[in-house]
């Protein structure tokens, strides 16, 4: 796929911050539909890391709203931020079942072998 155009780039974030998906994007700009879930499957390429830009601020910015509202005593407010807490938490130990990779992998393999 060729290099994307800023306009592009900036057209694709803001499809992600608006929350369509990898095939609206596609089709919107006449991308590979099988290209596109590739590099959302791989969480990679340009058209994946614009996307997720866009839709990553977005979640930041309702997740202050939100957090603004917790902290201002709403319960409804308390119990989101509660939840996107927990989930992140769940996400961040999902973070151990990956293998390390490169020189890490190296010097762990060492560590074990050594028995450090």
């Amino acid at each position: 796929m060729n290099s994307l155009t800023q306009q592009q780039k900036d057209d694709i974030a803001r499809l992600g911050r608006l929350g369509f998906s990898y095939r609206d994007v596609a089709l919107n700009f006449g991308f590979d539909i099988a290209e596109v879930a590739r590099q959302f499957q791989l969480e990679q390429g340009e058209i994946y890391e614009n996307w997720f830009r866009g839709y990553l601020s977005a979640q930041a910015e309702i997740r202050q709203t939100v957090l603004d509202a917790a902290l201002n005593s709403s319960q409804p407010a308390i119990l989101q931020m509660l939840k996107y807490y927990a989930m992140t938490e769940q996400t961040n130990l999902d973070a151990f079942d990956y293998e390390p990779t490169g020189q890490n992998q190296a010097e762990n393999q060492h560590r074990t072998d050594t028995g450090e």
